[in-house]
């Protein structure tokens, strides 16, 4: 997050002021131990349904862009 802050934006923010306006975002620090190799389609297909629409506004009322790594 503060390499994104620097490079895209220009601004320079410390690791506590990323981790907290992750915090406030909702979002936690923790990187996934690893990739799902086995996933099940419909669950995706209903996540992005049911639960992506919301992500989405939330990021657009709040300016942010989506990266999917």
């Amino acid at each position: 997050m503060v390499q994104l802050l620097a490079r895209e934006c220009g601004v320079e923010v410390s690791i506590w002021t990323a981790g907290r306006y992750l915090k406030a975002w909702g979002f936690t620090p923790q990187k996934p131990v690893r990739r799902a190799f086995e996933r099940d389609p419909k669950a995706v297909a209903r996540w992005l349904k049911t639960e992506y629409p919301a992500i989405r506004a939330r990021a657009k009322r709040a300016q942010a862009e989506i990266d999917w790594g």
